[in-house]
């Protein structure tokens, strides 16, 4: 399933969403979130019936309001279940992209992958991610991974993030991590040694930094009017910058 939200002006969104994915089927939310002026957009998702060997999974692109919340929660109720997660989530503003999510794991043979990935460009904008998988005692044989990579371009820009795996279950593979920084110097070295100027490169990456995410949008359409539009706020904020 596909979704492509575009709000203008001032106003509160809220979206409540509660889904089963039954025994080996495939359950897809494709959304991409493009809300402008000082909106306030609230989103709660509820996926807590995730049933033997299906799959869920979840794209989502969020360039907010003044204020994105997403809270998030998937169960897996039956063995062989699959759950991946990608999100992207950009601040360019006084804005604050605010992600929870919570997956749990009951059954055997489970495997789960979330990747998150945001840019806050602005001085008084903020990200937060909150992310918690558990592993419950019969999820043997469990894979899971969860990696957070946070790109900072402001020295006061936040970013607060908590990525958590709590495991009972004693067989199992998993994996988490977390990343926050500028732009790496070698990344540019790497560009400026092949004849491209520093305010290019910085560019070339800060554009590519979501593109994996973006990627996972279900058609090339809906893939290139969300990079137009995140290159275009993206833009504005190299006009104003200092680097």
């Amino acid at each position: 399933m596909g979704i492509l939200m575009t709000s203008l002006g001032p106003g509160i969104t809220l979206e409540l969403l509660s889904d089963v994915a039954s025994v080996e089927k495939l359950l897809r939310h494709k959304k991409a979130d493009e809300v402008s002026g000082p909106s306030v957009s609230i989103y709660l998702e509820l996926v807590h019936l995730q049933e033997a060997a299906s799959t869920y999974e979840l794209v989502e692109v969020s360039t907010g309001g003044k204020l994105s919340r997403h809270n998030l929660h998937v169960q897996q109720l039956g063995p062989d279940t699959a759950t991946e997660l990608s999100t992207f989530h950009l601040s360019v503003g006084d804005q604050t992209q605010d992600l929870h999510s919570r997956l749990i794991l009951d059954h055997p043979r489970g495997r789960s992958q979330q990747l998150h990935k945001c840019i806050v460009a602005h001085s008084q904008g903020q990200a937060v991610f909150d992310g918690n998988v558990k592993v419950n005692r019969y999820a043997q044989q469990t894979d899971a991974g969860q990696l957070t990579r946070s790109l900072l371009l402001e020295p006061r820009a936040t970013v607060n993030v908590k990525p958590n795996l709590q495991i009972i279950a004693d067989d199992v593979k998993c994996s988490h991590g977390a990343a926050i920084s500028d732009l790496e110097e070698t990344q540019l070295f790497y560009f400026q040694a092949r004849g491209i100027d520093l305010e290019t490169a910085r560019k070339a990456l800060v554009f590519s930094f979501g593109a994996e995410v973006i990627e996972r949008l279900p058609n090339s359409f809906m893939q290139k009017q969300v990079e137009s539009h995140v290159k275009g706020l993206l833009s504005s904020t190299f006009k104003g910058s200092s680097h």
